[in-house]
């Protein structure tokens, strides 16, 4: 009794027949030579060998980087010292004019150097020659 839609039987404990295998092309031979073996091996050792060297290459590259970068980091740092110090002598000397250029300091000064004040109608200006009535 046949069922429909059934596969026949492959294998039944040796009682049916096993299905043939199908015959291979003969273009081409799937077995590997050694020589071919060996190409393979060369391929992978040499592709290893440039990934390594790559790998060195990139590391020294990294490295000399950082060590740039260091290297202007601290000459960053001096130059900012060398900022700070400037501008606190430029503020020193900013000081010293403004104690310089005070009236006690100019009066001390003029003491030391023996000089006199001038009565107001000892000093006389040039006339001007621009029309007053223009600078109001």
């Amino acid at each position: 009794m046949a069922v429909i839609g059934a596969r026949p039987a492959t294998w039944l404990g040796g009682i049916a027949r096993r299905p043939r295998a199908r015959p291979r092309p003969a273009t081409r031979s799937r077995r590997r030579t050694s020589s071919s073996r060996r190409r393979g091996v060369v391929a992978s050792i040499s592709a290893s060998l440039v990934a390594i060297a790559a790998a060195a290459a990139l590391g020294l590259f990294y490295l000399s980087q950082s060590t740039h970068v260091a290297a202007i980091g601290y000459q960053i740092n001096s130059l900012e010292a060398q900022v700070a110090d400037l501008r606190a002598e430029q503020q020193q000397l900013t000081f010293r004019i403004g104690q310089a250029r005070s009236p006690s300091t100019v009066a001390e000064e003029a003491l030391r150097l023996t000089l006199v004040t001038l009565d107001a109608g000892v000093v006389r200006f040039p006339p001007t020659l621009i029309d007053p009535r223009l600078l109001k």
